[in-house]
């Protein structure tokens, strides 16, 4: 880090791994500059940093989401075929998963606030990978869950006998799976065991989870024509919420393991 307010300073700012400049300098030391500091406050850097690091987080928080969703999502239409579901989920309602899944997700996430105990971690390494052992082990763990209770769903004659027909049963599915997302995505946004932890101070999130399950039932009950659904019974609807609730504990005993594990290697 250098800074650098004259000309003579320019070499020392352009060799510079991070280079700063008051927005009262030389024009040559702000051209040489990654960041002008406009206000000529020194206290705006930390204000950067804190904003910086906590768009890494988000970023990183929304690719959680993202690949858990894809990985399931892929591992069911490669299996699916072999074990006699070629298409569980139809392009209509492949698409809103997709919105659910990219631009929905990415709002949500986005708007976590920046917090002062980010300003206590360490600097990350300029090589540093963006998946981290902590984001690689969540996806696999919550991807391969939601890969094995969406095959069990599908396939299981326990589960299958609990709805009345097919029709019920693939619409059950298309809700199993939005819903297993939406419970996933209070996992992916914070790694305390308390998943409602801040949850208030983003109010976007809750507004956009809630817009989810809101739209989600509405397809059900009034999106029969268009997302091919059929309405499901109360007690339908009770057990695919009950058995989409389940990755939350499963992530809760994850992360006490990688806790565990973490401090026992430190």
């Amino acid at each position: 880090v250098n800074f650098g307010d004259w000309v003579n300073d320019s070499i020392a700012l352009k060799k510079a791994d991070v280079s700063f400049a008051m927005g009262s300098g030389t024009e040559v030391a702000k051209e040489a500059s990654d960041i002008v500091i406009l206000d000529d406050n020194i206290i705006s850097i930390s204000k950067a940093i804190l904003y910086g690091r906590t768009i890494f987080k988000n970023i990183r928080k929304f690719i959680i989401f993202q690949l858990t969703v894809n990985v399931a999502a892929v591992s069911l239409a490669l299996i699916g075929p072999f074990i006699g579901v070629p298409s569980p989920i139809t392009v209509i309602q492949m698409l809103w998963i997709n919105m659910v899944m990219d631009t929905l997700a990415g709002l949500a996430f986005s708007y976590e606030v920046p917090r002062i105990e980010y300003m206590k971690e360490t600097p990350k390494k300029k090589e540093e990978n963006i998946i981290n052992k902590y984001m690689l082990n969540e996806i696999i763990t919550s991807g391969l869950y939601t890969l094995i209770i969406s095959l069990l769903f599908l396939k299981l004659p326990i589960i299958k006998e609990l709805f009345q027909d097919n029709n019920h049963l693939m619409t059950s599915f298309f809700s199993l799976f939005i819903f297993l997302a939406v419970f996933n995505a209070f996992n992916a946004r914070t790694h305390r065991l308390n998943i409602f932890a801040h949850l208030k101070e983003n109010k976007v999130f809750i507004t956009i989870i809630l817009f989810i399950i809101i739209v989600q039932i509405l397809m059900i009950y009034f999106g029969t024509t268009i997302f091919q659904t059929t309405p499901i019974s109360l007690e339908e609807f009770t057990i695919v919420f009950l058995m989409s609730f389940t990755i939350i504990p499963l992530d809760f005993i994850r992360k006490i393991i990688f806790i565990n594990i973490c401090n026992r290697m430190c």
